[in-house]
């Protein structure tokens, strides 16, 4: 027998592959953008997308510590890990401020949140309005202004069953009370009303629905071309109206992709709710105003610098995620899987009153045959 002192001890260690963990983040970082990439994404302009793509266990961390000009260049994607994935106050009906101190906030730039491993839940980006064109401001500004305008023929939604407070307005068009109809949002008593007002001309508010639908389109299709492929592959396939039509049926263009849109306004509230529209994702803008209730004509219609607002944020308990929205003063987009988690808007006001926000979400009609 060979001597114990002698012989050799050789130590079972695991072998460690070189780059095995930044392989694996990678993997999961790629799919969690992959539900936003449009199907027709060639591979050179995927690498390119990687080249800017930040991932981080904490997104405030990430977020607060990058500069302006790498906010235009980088996705902070934050895998939400299993410690984090339930609602850690589910008997608050309205989550408290002191709770979201537990929640991963995220206040600029772009932003993707996903469960370690799996497919992403929400991707927000915040564009402050000094980074925008002429054209651009222009364009969100005339947006508002629909919104306005809309509310002159359209009533508000008085059966929402998650809202608390606020307003919302639906716009474009609705399933009727029966599965075989379509019908579009209009309050007989207010059309008539500007109709006496000599105020209506279809014409004109024909093409204000049109430019409207194709802006939030173009606004969609940057933010996230591949929900927008499968925002219009719901729409078609299930010959659904699209919200710029004014008669049903009409061919489809190429910004057709939504049934109708509803925009809120007012301190507008709601509970934590799932959505039960046709579309797994839904759009989300935010865009600061001044609150026409009590501004003089010569006010901007988008907020200024002494823009105030406070709480409203849109939270995701399920994953203690929260959208902060006042960060930065300017517009943020998000696209969410409305149907699958649970999502809320919390209150917020302005102390000097002026300000409030007005949120418009794009949606496909629910339950709707596809043949009609």
């Amino acid at each position: 027998m060979p001597n114990s002192e002698n012989q050799t001890i050789t130590s079972k260690r695991k072998r460690v592959r070189p780059g095995k963990n930044v392989k694996r983040w990678e993997l999961k970082k790629k799919t969690a953008l992959q539900p936003f990439q449009a199907a027709s994404t060639n591979p050179s302009q995927e690498q390119e997308d990687e080249k800017g793509i930040s991932s981080t266990h904490s997104a405030t961390q990430s977020n607060n510590n990058n500069t302006n000009n790498n906010q235009k260049e980088k996705i902070f994607v934050y895998l939400v890990p299993p410690s984090h994935q339930f609602d850690p106050k589910p008997s608050e009906a309205i989550t408290t401020q002191q709770t979201l101190q537990l929640y991963q906030h995220f206040t600029h730039g772009t932003c993707v949140a996903a469960p370690r491993g799996e497919p992403p839940f929400c991707k927000v980006k915040y564009v402050p309005f000094d980074t925008m064109s002429a054209e651009e401001l222009q364009g969100w500004e005339k947006l508002v202004c629909h919104f306005f305008d809309r509310t002159n023929y359209v009533a508000a939604v008085k059966n929402n069953g998650p809202q608390m407070d606020g307003s919302m307005w639906a716009d474009g068009w609705r399933k009727g009370s029966k599965k075989e109809s379509f019908g579009r949002y209009c309050s007989i008593g207010k059309l008539v009303k500007m109709m006496l007002l000599a105020n209506y001309n279809p014409q004109d508010e024909a093409a204000s629905i049109k430019e409207a639908s194709d802006f939030i389109s173009i606004q969609l299709q940057h933010l996230a071309p591949g929900v927008f492929e499968k925002y219009r592959e719901t729409l078609i396939e299930n010959n659904l109206p699209s919200m710029s039509h004014m008669e049903y049926p009409l061919p489809y263009d190429a910004l057709d992709f939504a049934s109708f849109l509803t925009f809120t306004m007012f301190d507008f509230h709601n509970g934590p709710h799932c959505d039960t529209d046709a579309n797994h994702w839904t759009l989300v803008c935010w865009i600061p105003i001044f609150n026409p209730r009590n501004c003089s004509e010569d006010d901007p219609i988008l907020a200024d610098d002494d823009f105030d607002m406070l709480g409203g944020q849109f939270t995701f308990r399920d994953f203690q995620v929260c959208l902060d929205l006042h960060h930065v003063l300017g517009v943020a987009l998000c696209v969410f899987r409305s149907r699958d988690y649970t999502h809320q808007t919390l209150p917020g006001a302005s102390p000097s009153a002026p300000f409030l926000e007005v949120a418009g979400q794009e949606k496909q009609v629910s339950n709707a045959q596809k043949k009609l």
